[in-house]
């Protein structure tokens, strides 16, 4: 059994401001006709798999006809008229109750010829085999993890390199991952680890702590790649200093006191011996970007620390692994693990093909969509599989508007002035906020086994400010919000501007699943009630980024975020005015890897300064106040929309083994594996 260097409890006086543990309970009723469901939460960390970072993640559940024009809403904010389309039955409520396994206790370590392992804690299992999943629509943007900012690369690469520390998936407790301990000093802004002996990288050498502060004071600290992980670990815009004391021991020193740091060490360590000469070189940022691109990947050129190594990958096919040589886990008996011989990734067109694929046995597990949920409980015995609630979605789905006031590198207006105008106005965004019956998303597409949303901050969230009122949709008090800013609806049933410009502007979503297609559908019907025509459609994935993040030219996006329920930190990225995902409004990088933002908003100022404050701010019940006044900054300013949020049903073959989910594996892009090493085929 592993042993930290100091007291247990002053480990968790640096996560919780507390001598203990601190577990919330949050009743959550997420629909009509849906059970209430008590869930606890741990104010702590989540798995390395699921990010360190929030990655952009295109949700692909579900699968209906765009719905027709819906009856008339009308009334004041708070009340609605109508029906849904379809209510939840009995099927759905029985789908209701999430998992609660039971922890299989603490890993242990065992030291095999020199070699510090760590010793697995499930059932004994059986080598071989392989293991099929499936990601739809969308091949990775990259093999490379540091450079990773969409949820296929960061999920496919989160399989082949490891951190410092992780996250018990079944008590929330921090645990070790590469490192053998770590400290936290009095002071807060001091930590200390010591890697496993005998570490090494796929290629033989050794993992070392040069390794360590490597990742942290260059790739991250400088912007490499995804800048979005120098967010993630910065306080106050500083990056924690890493300094090597060993071999294989480090110290982090922090600008000041700062509450999520031991999260942020589960960054995957990269391979300096490897990385360094590259950026050292000439365009060192620009070939440090391209490296492990899909277009040109060598498998045998990858050295990678996890679980699994890159064996093949086939574009718009398949990705396939192996099973790692030298990963530093053991079974009981002291074998190495895993105990697959391979894993491999099809990448599905379509949610329709992907059922298709799991029901006919080709895939051994998938995310289900909610509406097909109900149907496909009903073949569990004769199609040999079983369906686990992993409890609410994390993640949120949201409209959002180009607020982007600036100019390109060639003086044109990223957005045309008149509709800038528009999308800048709270008056407008509040109007399209008030005007969605999300109520009638949730009953007809979700078949009920979802939420409402109206907050960035997940319902089942410790942190999720329970003052803000839900929003039902009231066309009456829309208009009444337009009024306000000039717009007027005339004879011709369009809405026009105090300039005479009718209100027209195309929604984009992302292609390949039929959630965002029946969502847009919906979005579309309800503001065609103010007069406002939307042209909405679907793009492949990447291309959507490349507008968001790229050229910048779109108008308004039907979106979706991963998240972290435990740890609102891990959207600085997303709500800080200079955050790599402030997609409403992506800053430019300069050279150097930072952004400097000369234009911010009062309000983003406002979110600027909560984030800031949340950082270091260690007591949980304060921590819970300031980032309940980030979610009502959202909520009054309405940056992003947001608009339902499913029950994440997965389904798995009853031949995959030791297959224990928990609702803290849910945020993992790794649906439930959150023990892969141990996962194996049997009967």
């Amino acid at each position: 059994m592993r042993k930290l260097r100091v007291q247990k409890s002053k480990v968790k006086v640096a996560l919780s401001g507390t001598g203990d543990l601190k577990w919330l309970s949050t009743k959550t009723t997420h629909s009509r006709g849906l059970q209430q469901v008590e869930r606890k939460a741990w104010f702590g960390t989540v798995n390395r798999l699921s990010a360190f970072c929030l990655v952009l993640l295109m949700v692909t559940t579900g699968c209906v006809k765009r719905p027709g024009p819906e009856p008339s809403t009308t009334g004041t904010p708070g009340t609605t008229t109508g029906t849904a389309s379809t209510e939840p039955n009995a099927s759905a409520n029985s789908l209701a109750t999430p998992v609660n396994p039971t922890s299989p206790g603490p890993y242990k370590d065992v030291l095999i010829d020199g070699v510090q392992m760590r010793q697995g804690r499930f059932p004994q299992g059986e080598y071989g085999g392989t293991l099929v999943q499936s990601i739809i629509a969308s091949d990775p943007k990259t093999f490379n993890y540091w450079a990773s900012n969409d949820a296929a690369s960061s999920k496919l690469t989160g399989y082949m390199w490891s951190g410092l520390l992780g996250t018990d998936p079944f008590t929330g407790d921090v645990i070790t991952d590469m490192a053998e301990s770590y400290e936290v000093k009095p002071d807060h802004v001091t930590y200390v680890t010591k890697l496993r002996k005998g570490l090494k990288w796929s290629d033989g050498k050794p993992i070392t702590a040069e390794d360590v502060a490597f990742t942290f004071n260059t790739l991250v600290a400088q912007g490499y790649g995804n800048a979005s992980l120098k967010d993630y670990v910065s306080v106050d815009g500083k990056p924690p200093k890493v300094k090597v004391i060993d071999e294989l021991t480090n110290e982090f020193v922090t600008a000041k006191p700062f509450a999520p740091f031991l999260r942020t060490m589960g960054i995957p360590i990269a391979p300096k011996h490897v990385i360094e000469p590259i950026i050292q070189g000439k365009d060192g940022r620009k070939k440090f970007n391209q490296l492990y691109s899909p277009s040109s990947i060598d498998p045998t050129k990858l050295v990678t620390s996890g679980p699994f190594v890159l064996k093949r990958f086939v574009p718009a096919q398949r990705v396939e692994f192996v099973r790692a040589p030298n990963y530093y886990a053991v079974d009981a008996k002291g074998k190495r693990l895993p105990y697959l011989d391979r894993m491999i990734f099809l990448f599905v067109p379509e949610v329709k093909t992907n059922l298709l694929k799991f029901k006919g046995g080709e895939i051994d597990i998938t995310q289900v969509r909610n509406m097909d949920a109900v149907e496909l409980k009903k073949q569990q015995q004769n199609g040999n599989f079983s369906l686990y609630n992993l409890g609410q979605d994390s993640g949120t789905t949201f409209l959002m508007f180009n607020q982007n006031r600036r100019n390109n590198s060639k003086g044109k207006p990223y957005v045309t002035p008149y509709k800038s105008a528009w999308f800048n106005d709270v008056n407008f965004r509040q109007a399209v906020n008030h005007a969605l019956h999300r109520q009638r998303m949730v009953d007809g597409y979700l078949r009920g086994i979802g939420a409402p949303t109206y907050s960035p901050e997940a319902l089942n969230s410790p942190f999720f400010n329970k003052d803000l009122k839900p929003l039902e949709k009231s066309i009456d008090y829309s208009m009444d919000l337009l009024k306000k800013s000039g717009f007027v609806k005339k004879p011709d049933g369009f809405l026009y501007d105090k300039a005479g410009h009718k209100v027209e502007f195309d929604m984009l979503a992302g292609a390949g699943g039929t959630f965002m297609e029946a969502v847009g559908g919906y979005v579309e019907n309800d503001l065609k009630q103010l007069g406002m025509k939307v042209n909405f459609q679907q793009v492949e994935f990447n291309s959507l980024i490349n507008k968001i993040d790229g050229s910048k030219d779109w108008e308004a996006c039907l979106f979706s975020l991963t998240g972290d329920p435990l740890e609102p930190h891990g959207g600085a990225n997303v709500y800080r005015s200079n955050g790599r995902l402030h997609l409403f409004d992506i800053r430019e990088q300069g050279p150097d890897g930072n952004t400097v933002v000369t234009d911010a908003r009062d309000w983003e100022k406002q979110l600027d300064s909560i984030f800031e404050r949340g950082a270091v701010e260690f007591d949980p019940a304060k921590r819970k106040s300031i980032y309940g006044e980030f979610q009502k900054v959202i909520y009054d300013q309405a940056p992003f929309i947001y608009l339902i949020s499913p029950m994440n049903i997965i389904g798995v073959r009853n031949t995959i083994k030791n297959y224990q989910p928990t609702q803290l594996s849910v945020s993992q892009q790794a649906q439930g594996l959150h023990n892969i090493d141990e996962i194996y085929k049997g009967r």
